[in-house]
């Protein structure tokens, strides 16, 4: 025990509370992304499925159809993430960071749309290693490849072809993309 008293140790401040309102927003927002990515990725899966079993079925073997149900959760679920989450940057802006203008979310978007064709890509692809590999190796090397596609994709220098701000990945030490609100 120590000898000083209570008084004389210094008080926590009370930790900033949110409102009920405030509580129920977050909740609400918290619920359209999560139904948006779990239903993109289930939406995703279903239409894979089909194409493998439709238009890919000469090209894919049976053990590749596990390739192209992991490429469909990628692709529906990171669009579904995505998509909600730039809307709500639309609409809600403050002064360190103001709203998404519909330039920047265009683009963004055409992001989204690359970014699943090149998604598919890859699954189509490693579908295609069923023809060599058991269903259990193809699955593996399917969530090894399509979990990682996007590291090439983070460690391209966005800046250089002008889009640095878009992407939405920082490399270390480089500044914050200045977005100007005044008209010069």
């Amino acid at each position: 025990m120590s000898a000083e008293s209570r008084s004389d140790r210094p008080q926590a401040q009370p930790a900033a509370q949110r409102s009920f309102g405030g509580n129920v927003l977050f909740a609400v927002g918290f619920l359209v992304v999560f139904a948006t990515t779990m239903g993109g990725a289930f939406g995703a899966v279903f239409l894979m499925m089909r194409l493998g079993d439709s238009t890919l079925s000469s090209l894919v073997h049976e053990d590749g159809q596990g390739a192209l149900i992991i490429g469909g959760i990628a692709l529906g679920a990171i669009p579904g993430l995505y998509l909600p989450l730039m809307l709500i940057n639309m609409v809600r802006g403050s002064g360190d960071e103001p709203r998404m203008g519909l330039g920047s979310a265009a683009k963004t978007v055409l992001g989204l749309v690359l970014f699943d064709v090149y998604v598919f890509v890859l699954a189509v692809l490693v579908s295609l290693l069923g023809w060599l590999l058991p269903q259990q190796i193809t699955t593996f090397v399917a969530v090894c490849v399509i979990g990682f596609c996007w590291v090439p994709i983070g460690l391209f220098p966005w800046e250089k072809v002008g889009l640095g701000g878009v992407v939405g990945i920082r490399r270390p030490g480089s500044r914050r993309p200045s977005v100007s609100l005044q008209k010069d």
